[in-house]
């Protein structure tokens, strides 16, 4: 314990999160923040929401700094900062490996977005992925949808079935995202709304 005290305390390593450390010039690494957030969630954990759509190459996600990660519920995780963790049902068959992490498939990761994740982020991001598709779009489409649709946790459903009939399936055009989720909002609801599940 002395000899990684004295490596934290002289700066060569970080602990981002109680229990997990980095070397200091990976303390930025996407990837190896994604692995240490693994390690500190347990065996189970696995990568989700903006972290898992950005491991799939969305940009759109990378604006979200925070290191997003699901648990099974018999995990109490609490809150950490730049680490947020959900306690969910984790189907397996909706995860896969990639750079040696556990993260939800593309599909499930888009569709737990729609429902509990910022609006506008959640939407671009899938345009995003729809729009590198090209004719296997409508295709992935339809899967998200499904993915929606058999949620057992039914929060933000309703949401993300609205964000499915607006996203686009092809190039998103001259009507940026933000206008098009503020056009569907009905009057009187606000944009404060924009964030929030219904």
């Amino acid at each position: 314990m002395d000899g990684l005290r004295a490596v934290l305390d002289d700066g060569r390593w970080i602990e981002p999160w109680s229990g997990v450390v980095l070397p200091s010039e990976r303390a930025l690494d996407p990837l190896a923040r994604a692995d240490a957030a693994l390690l500190r969630a347990g065996p189970h954990a696995v990568l989700n929401g903006p972290t898992a759509v950005a491991m799939h190459g969305c940009t759109e996600a990378l604006g979200d700094s925070a290191v997003h990660v699901a648990v099974p519920y018999h995990r109490q995780p609490r809150a950490v900062p730049n680490l947020v963790v959900k306690q969910t049902w984790i189907n397996e068959a909706d995860v896969i490996e990639l750079d040696g992490l556990r993260v939800y498939a593309l599909d499930a990761a888009l569709a737990e977005m729609l429902c509990t994740g910022e609006r506008r982020t959640a939407l671009a991001c899938l345009e995003q992925a729809l729009a590198v598709l090209g004719s296997a779009a409508v295709r992935f489409h339809a899967v998200v949808a499904e993915q929606v649709a058999r949620r057992r946790d039914r929060r933000g459903t309703r949401r993300a079935a609205e964000l499915l009939e607006l996203a686009r399936l092809g190039p998103s055009g001259a009507v940026p995202v933000v206008a098009r989720i503020e056009a569907a909002v009905p009057a009187g609801d606000g944009t404060a709304q924009l964030g929030g599940g219904l």
